[in-house]
């Protein structure tokens, strides 16, 4: 949707989980040397000024990263990921929250690969403005839903593909999808993570339970409702095909720990952490 900014909500409890959970799957990979793509299908900026009026209008930040960036806690993946964003806040204060794209760029190797999508034309001038002197990145101002499938399998083949749009147009769930589907037959060896938000509809309810069904192998659904009463968003989810074995032993204390400090209270909130390995 050209009319969305994901500034209007970067850093929130939503980024913080999506983010956490990238930054260690791209980790697991890394474990192997064989190099590999990342591929951000709906890229945005990929860095955001809290300063500025579209973090300012909303404040969500208050209620995600303000709360994780200073927590003590001695879990390697969490400390991993808040290590990265204090790269661009050197001073102890949070200025800057860095996007999907960014902290991908900083946790890859240099011999690795990024390709970034981006529709919003001003979006599109920021991210390459951001990335103007990595070679290893490809931008494109294309419709990931097109053009997709057409760069998987990768010469690599291996890839970790994140498909997290903002869900405001009325068939997205529809194109996730679909988007997913085809390109998971394409290129059955890649690892998707899937973000969606959690809303009391009928389609974001149906999307979950779709997805579900699929035959999707060595699937993990993490869910995290913060808030219940909401009446816009009350948490999201993710949905990670091909995910590392070892998921659940590595990464559940850190995501209690970030349940614990994100949720509203414990009567309205709800965890999920499931992993079918096939």
């Amino acid at each position: 949707m050209l009319s969305y900014r994901h500034g209007f909500h970067a850093g929130n409890a939503a980024d913080v989980i999506k983010h956490f959970i990238l930054l260690y799957v791209l980790d697991y990979l890394k474990k192997k040397d064989k190099n590999f793509l990342f591929i951000d299908a709906h890229a945005g900026a990929g860095k955001y000024l809290l300063s500025d009026s579209f973090m300012q209008k909303n404040k969500e930040y208050f209620l995600g990263i303000s709360k994780i960036f200073k927590l003590k806690n001695d879990e390697f993946f969490l400390k991993n990921y808040i290590d990265l964003i204090k790269i661009l806040n050197p001073n102890s204060q949070i200025e800057v929250y860095p996007g999907s794209s960014w902290l991908a760029s900083q946790s890859l190797r240099k011999n690795d690969r990024l390709h970034f999508f981006e529709l919003h034309p001003n979006e599109f001038l920021n991210l390459k403005n951001n990335f103007e002197n990595d070679s290893r990145i490809t931008i494109e101002k294309e419709d990931c839903y097109k053009k997709l499938i057409k760069i998987i399998p990768p010469k690599e083949k291996r890839a970790v593909i994140l498909i997290d749009p903002s869900y405001e147009l009325k068939d997205e769930y529809d194109k996730v999808t679909k988007l997913v589907s085809s390109c998971y037959k394409k290129f059955p060896l890649g690892i998707f993570i899937v973000w969606y938000p959690v809303l009391k509809n009928r389609k974001s309810e149906g999307f979950v339970k779709n997805f579900l069904e699929l035959s999707f192998k060595n699937l993990t659904h993490i869910e995290m409702i913060t808030d219940k009463t909401n009446k816009g968003m009350q948490g999201s989810g993710l949905f990670i095909i091909n995910t590392p074995y070892s998921i659940v032993k590595d990464l559940s204390p850190s995501i209690d720990l970030l349940f614990r400090n994100l949720k509203k209270s414990e009567t309205e909130s709800e965890l999920k952490f499931n992993n079918w390995v096939q």
